[in-house]
């Protein structure tokens, strides 16, 4: 009887024996001061695992010096990190950390990082200020001594992680293959960035579809260094953009954000950016790694996998050779260019142009003006550009304008420093077009839709006395065969009721004036108070004329004293006839 009872219990106990004999899964160890390393593991079935770990014990100060987590690596959502363990202290600088989690049937990653960040969560501002009053309070050094590898080379020997259960270990190939699995469907895949990247992928949508964006990137709330975004390439609108405002946090340093959400694309074509700057970036990490650094970039596909075949690849290029009519790039330092056309319909114009530009200044940049009026139509200034990539200064607009029928100047000017092929910062990503292109936009656009102006050609123009230095006196003359309506657009220096840059125009025979730039008759010209502008029409007989224009020994074309007028290339005076 005895043995009877005694076997089936023996039975009972070796059926339970394989639940509790569980085997590892991930073993991290090994693992050296700011460094992330990586393993993965299958499971077959639905069960709990045992997680242990051993790493250093939050600072006073808030930093954490080592921290682990498992990510589900066909969703690549959170399921665990070392924050949520049990603690028990070991020492004065470790802890073990020990912990059981249910996790369904699939595949996972496990890592273990030993870049600081801090433990007051991701609230940027909040978690540095306590970090700072708690580093004061303890006298405790901004690098913490655990940094010192081989003064305390026993206690990185213990740091580890370990998860036992049932399942499988998985080899460095292995876990590639999980990422392919995340991006099986994806029709935009820009992952493991590194420093100084730009990439793009067009794409053409034939279908209303729902896609899924799945991006890591570098944000604070001052501004955005590693960032995407999607562009209908017809209209030029994004219609999703990487930003601090519409992301979350990554986990790691604070400014490591990312963004899982779905967006409705209409049937188009589209291209899809990626840009990152000179730092922080996959396998170069300045401060602790995000939970899913692999996908560090962009990652697009459709919300439903058979809506795949309506979307497909589209040849997208940034800067088209088609339609081009103004191309003025590649410019040095100290450079000023400019080229005129004539739209003899309106148009849909494209603007591409890259400059420099700092706190709201911009010092290599361009402009469009109105070659009859003078009026200027468009300019490249900080507020309608963006980050170029390559160093925060590079600027760059990508849109349309639309302009009417009659003739344009395009103007382009670069300063001392930073130009194409002297970079004094990292260079923008496009550095070929270091200036300004425009090209026609309009599908029924025909060659004869644009022909070149020129402004000595015009025969409208009398006489142009611009671009006028410190102390010259020049001179020009001209003759109305009738009497004539002529316009007068002048800019010059004047303050306080009295003219120091300034023009007049003197009958030739009789040497009398008919006409002279005064105070009263100038307006604000843009920029310093001093800068004024007369932009009017006057009614001159038939006769010659001579128009002079004189400046002082301060505050002229390109040595300006104080902020320089809205169109500083006119500085000077133009005569011209009204039509």
């Amino acid at each position: 009887m005895r043995q009877i009872v005694i076997f089936p219990a023996l039975a009972t106990l070796m059926t339970f024996l394989p639940c509790y004999a569980q085997n590892i899964l991930t073993e991290i160890k090994d693992i050296l001061p700011k460094e992330i390393k990586v393993e993965g593991f299958r499971l077959h079935r639905n069960q709990e695992v045992e997680i242990e770990a051993v790493g250093f014990r939050p600072r006073k100060h808030g930093a954490i010096l080592s921290q682990a987590w498992i990510l589900n690596a066909e969703t690549r959502d959170l399921v665990w990190e070392l924050e949520d363990a049990n603690v028990n202290n070991r020492g004065r600088r470790l802890a073990e950390f020990d912990d059981q989690v249910s996790l369904p049937k699939g595949s996972y990653e496990v890592y273990y990082s030993t870049f600081r960040h801090s433990r007051f969560g991701n609230k940027e501002g909040l978690g540095d200020f306590i970090e700072r009053m708690f580093r004061e309070i303890f006298n405790e050094d901004e690098e913490d001594e655990y940094e010192d590898y081989e003064e305390h080379r026993r206690d990185w020997k213990e740091c580890k992680i370990v998860v036992r259960g049932h399942g499988t270990r998985c080899k460095k190939n292995e876990i590639e293959e999980f990422r392919n699995v995340f991006n099986e469907n994806a029709f935009v895949s820009m992952i493991g960035l590194r420093d100084d990247e730009y990439l793009q992928k067009g794409f053409q949508v034939d279908k209303t579809v729902d896609i899924q964006i799945y991006a890591l990137g570098e944000a604070r709330r001052n501004g955005t260094f590693d960032y995407g975004w999607i562009m209908n390439t017809e209209t030029h609108e994004k219609v999703w953009k990487f930003n601090y405002l519409d992301s979350a946090p990554a986990g790691g340093s604070k400014k490591n954000r990312y963004v899982d959400e779905t967006i409705t694309l209409q049937p188009g074509q589209y291209v899809a950016f990626f840009v990152t700057d000179d730092s922080h970036s996959y396998g170069r990490w300045n401060d602790a790694p995000p939970y899913d650094p692999s996908f560090w970039g962009l990652t697009v596909k459709p919300v439903n996998p058979s809506d795949s075949k309506y979307v497909k690849d589209y040849d997208f290029e940034r800067v088209s050779e088609k339609n081009v009519i103004v191309k003025i790039n590649r410019l040095r330092d100290n450079e000023f260019k400019s080229e005129g056309f004539t739209c003899k319909k309106a148009l849909k114009v494209h603007i591409y142009a890259i400059g420099e530009g700092q706190r709201r200044e911009m010092f290599d940049y361009g402009w469009i003006v109105d070659a009859k009026s003078h009026k200027k139509i468009w300019e490249m200034n900080f507020r309608n550009t963006e980050h170029a990539g390559g160093g925060d200064k590079n600027r760059l607009f990508d849109d349309h304008i639309k302009l009417k029928k009659g003739s344009y100047i395009v103007y382009y000017v670069t300063d001392g420093s930073h130009s194409y092929w002297d970079w004094n910062t990292a260079a923008p990503h496009d550095q070929e077009n270091w200036g300004i292109t425009l090209s026609v936009a309009d599908a029924d656009f025909k060659s004869g839709d644009i022909s070149e102006y020129n402004e000595k050609r015009d025969s409208n123009i009398l006489a142009k006395i611009v671009r006028v230095r410190d102390y010259e006196q020049e001179r020009e003359r001209f003759t109305l065969q009738k009497d004539s309506e002529v316009r007068i657009y002048a800019i010059g220096e004047g303050d306080q009721g009295t003219m120091y840059d300034y023009g007049w125009i003197e009958d030739a025979d009789t040497r009398q004036v008919v006409w002279e730039m005064t105070y009263r008759r100038t307006e604000h010209a843009g920029g310093g108070s001093k800068n004024r502008l007369f932009d009017d029409t006057i009614f001159l007989k038939k006769g010659d004329y001579i128009v002079y224009y004189e400046t002082d020994g301060s505050h002229s074309f390109s040595d300006w004293n104080t902020a320089q007028p809205y169109d500083p290339m006119n500085w000077g005076i133009t005569i011209s006839l009204v039509d």
